[in-house]
């Protein structure tokens, strides 16, 4: 693990307490309104968005620029001496961020910087960050990380639904929700992450209760196919729903999980999808 280094970007939405148990490092995006850029988790609370975001203010956001990743990587390099970096990062199809850090790998051409398109948003690619800090932190060679994100990348799963689609059908990264928007304002769409890491309708259901039912039935669909599997529940605003899906998932047992974290989504996330937000990511664990 010494040698090691493990990047993502602030997107991820690991809690700080296991990005710094890991070392993993978290890179910002950037919030912008009211003519200001701010850090996400650095100069600016989700609170804060939410209260602009609610009040009509337009929210944009940016992927951080090369220079951003060409201080990280001089830093990891030359400060502290690792010889091979894995930069793993919201999808491309979502943000410019995984272009920003291939650019800045250039300016490295001796070193070995692996930068790598999770094709996954949320807690979905916080969990790919984790297992690939992890399997160093257990001495993994180069290929059985290189193995393990690989893998990862293609059997986890994301699923969402947002209270106000607004949000995404103006920032025109979900195009399918012009048919789908109507029916949204009576019942709740479920939205996930295909393989190629575009956002895409899952099922419509008829309420709340029924979208977290649903939930339920991915995870247990996720653990019959691996002996156990990692949970992520994400949330903006209303915590509550959070708490309501995670009793649901520990009182369920054919649900085999290995660790559940709750977390809140990033400003960068919510500035898109609206403070309304709820979702699941589950995780295979894998057994080395």
């Amino acid at each position: 693990m010494d040698n090691i280094a493990i990047i993502t970007d602030s997107t991820a939405d690991i809690p700080v307490s296991l990005a710094e148990e890991y070392g993993i490092i978290i890179t910002p995006l950037y919030v912008g309104f009211e003519g200001k850029l701010y850090k996400e988790g650095k100069t600016i609370t989700s609170e804060k968005v939410y209260e602009k975001l609610e009040a009509g203010v337009k929210v944009s956001t940016s992927a951080p620029p090369t220079g951003d990743f060409v201080n990280i990587f001089r830093d990891l390099i030359e400060k502290k001496g690792k010889n091979l970096i894995y930069c793993i990062h919201l999808s491309s199809k979502l943000s410019g961020t995984f272009n920003s850090a291939n650019q800045a790998k250039k300016f490295f051409p001796q070193a070995k910087i692996k930068v790598i398109d999770s094709k996954n948003a949320t807690i979905s690619l916080g969990f790919i960050a984790l297992e690939a800090a992890r399997a160093a932190r257990e001495g993994k060679s180069e290929e059985e990380i290189d193995s393990l994100v690989e893998s990862l990348i293609k059997k986890s799963k994301f699923f969402a639904t947002i209270e106000n689609f607004d949000y995404l059908f103006k920032g025109g990264r979900a195009p399918f929700l012009g048919k789908l928007l109507s029916k949204s304002i009576i019942f709740k769409l479920i939205i996930t992450i295909d393989k190629n890491g575009k956002v895409k309708p899952k099922k419509i259901v008829r309420n709340m209760r029924n979208v977290l039912i649903e939930f339920c039935r991915q995870a247990k669909k996720a653990s019959s196919l691996a002996k156990k599997v990692h949970i992520g529940i994400f949330y903006g605003s209303n915590k509550k729903i959070a708490l309501e899906l995670e009793k649901l998932i520990r009182d369920d047992s054919d649900i085999e999980s290995d660790e559940i974290i709750l977390t809140e989504i990033t400003t960068v996330m919510s500035a898109h999808t609206g403070p309304g937000i709820s979702g699941i990511a589950i995780c295979p664990k894998i057994e080395y």
